[in-house]
């Protein structure tokens, strides 16, 4: 369809405008590609030289990003993601009256690892539970998490993360009615693979690597977490 010919409206202003609208109305969403140059000249009947100039300042104002070798994409907004003495992943989701979600990629029994173990306050031999999850936001995966939790004290966990889907839940079926974050490290880095697919995202794109350390109400050390984030739709804020 050729675009309609405003007067004193220039015509890459009024594609600009056009594709702000669809993008408004969630259509493309946030994260999805948009057609290409040529394909959007020749819908709105146009050379690419316009549609560069409309997309441009689509992506000068925080609307699209552009993704070298992928494409063009609407821009997600970033979550403002609070670490403090209360971590807690769906709090912080509902925040930002977004949904939160979880889906676990595995949860096994594990031996004991030297930094774990030492972080946890282990013996050297001490068995371990291993679970990795993905955390969504609106059905959109925002992070990666692996953590760890000594296995002679949480025997059954694994299957009541699976009946509860919520560390808290699960921890206070053990007794723990509150845990709090003794300390958090944060870290980037490039993306494995793995963790670049299950984050929906290029491995050439950082992430944010937080690896922390929850105790209980007598200040034993519970969880040990390490979180992969992604870069682009999360932003990590420390409160006191």
């Amino acid at each position: 369809m050729e675009i309609g010919r405003e007067p004193g409206v220039a015509v890459w202003h009024q594609i600009e405008q056009t594709l702000f609208k669809e993008i408004s109305t969630g259509k493309p969403g946030p994260g999805e590609r948009i057609p290409n140059e040529t394909e959007i000249a020749e819908r709105f009947g146009v050379n690419r030289h316009t549609v560069r100039r409309a997309v441009a300042a689509l992506v000068s104002k925080g609307i699209l990003r552009i993704q070298r070798g992928h494409g063009t994409f609407v821009e997600e907004g970033v979550i403002d993601y609070a670490i403090g003495k209360r971590t807690r992943f769906s709090a912080n989701i509902l925040r930002h009256h977004k949904e939160p979600g979880h889906r676990i990629l595995r949860g096994l029994e594990v031996a004991g690892m030297a930094d774990v173990n030492k972080a946890l306050k282990l013996g050297a031999n001490s068995r371990l539970i291993m679970l990795e999850t993905i955390g969504e936001a609106d059905g959109r995966p925002i992070s990666v998490s692996t953590n760890y939790l000594p296995a002679a004290r949480f025997p059954g966990f694994i299957e009541a993360y699976e009946s509860l889907q919520s560390m808290t839940k699960v921890l206070r079926k053990f007794g723990i009615n509150d845990y709090t974050r003794r300390v958090t490290r944060v870290t980037t880095r490039m993306p494995s693979a793995a963790d670049a697919e299950h984050l929906k995202q290029p491995q050439t794109r950082p992430i944010l690597v937080a690896e922390s350390v929850d105790v209980d109400g007598r200040d034993v050390p519970i969880v040990y977490h390490e979180v992969r984030f992604s870069g682009e739709r999360v932003q990590l804020v420390f409160e006191p």
